[in-house]
């Protein structure tokens, strides 16, 4: 199976964004604002945007690392 360059690239992003957006569903589901006022867990869909969002942050890729030549030994 092929699996194209962005997305091999991004996996760690998509995963982030997965996780986070189930995490924040299941807390407002469970543990979230019962009378519906709180602006971030009152709704489901809400805490599993801003949750999936700041999962997808976490996921982002850092800088890579210059590759460094193998240092040669003096004879």
């Amino acid at each position: 199976m092929n699996i194209s360059p962005r997305l091999r690239a991004h996996w760690r992003t998509l995963a982030g964004a997965a996780v986070g957006a189930a995490i924040g569903a299941a807390y407002a589901h469970f543990i979230g604002c019962r009378t519906g006022t709180c602006p971030l867990t009152g709704n489901v869909w809400t805490a599993a945007g801003f949750f999936g969002f700041t999962g997808a942050i976490v996921g982002l890729p850092g800088p890579r690392k210059p590759e460094r030549e193998p240092e040669q030994r003096a004879s």
